[in-house]
């Protein structure tokens, strides 16, 4: 994949997986905190938004989805962040469309927690699995972006078709 051009920020899409009342995150651990996100990275150049997040929710989880619609768009600037991934250089610059996507293939009866599997990238330290969370069972979670999970805590999936900007968060 092409990297961006110095000093440029990335474009990115991730997917709210959104399935029974869960949503997919994964998990990461580093020392003296465990911190949660959505699947996704970075677009190829030429790549659609939304042929991404279907790419990378298949790379990072196993799963077919299929998007719905843009939720969020959010800006992150990494050095503006203490509690960003030990691994993220401060210069990491991002746009990132946030999807809600839901499941494109059969369950078989499987119950929500036995869908999909993690297996680790090398490029993603720290990250050790994917868990389907309740939406009535986030408070108390790290979860990245912060604005998510006040999003999942209200009336989730939202009304309606407006695409709503997280700018940077202090």
């Amino acid at each position: 994949m092409d990297q961006p051009a110095k000093g440029r920020p990335v474009v990115a899409a991730r997917g709210i997986v959104y399935h029974e009342g869960r949503v997919l995150l994964l998990r990461a651990q580093e020392p003296g905190r465990t911190y949660y996100f959505l699947p996704g990275g970075h677009v190829a150049h030429g790549e659609r938004l939304a042929d991404a997040v279907v790419r990378e929710v298949r790379e990072e989880t196993g799963l077919r989805v299929t998007v719905e619609r843009p939720l969020y768009v959010r800006e992150f600037i990494a050095s503006r962040h203490a509690r960003r991934p030990a691994s993220m250089p401060k210069s990491h610059h991002a746009l990132a469309v946030i999807f809600l996507c839901r499941l494109d293939e059969p369950t078989d009866g499987r119950a929500v927690q036995q869908l999909g599997h993690f297996e680790p990238d090398q490029g993603a330290q720290g990250v050790e699995a994917l868990e389907w969370v309740s939406l009535s069972n986030l408070a108390g979670r790290e979860i990245h972006p912060p604005q998510l999970q006040a999003m999942l805590s209200r009336d989730f999936p939202p009304k309606g078709n407006a695409v709503e900007f997280w700018e940077e968060e202090p």
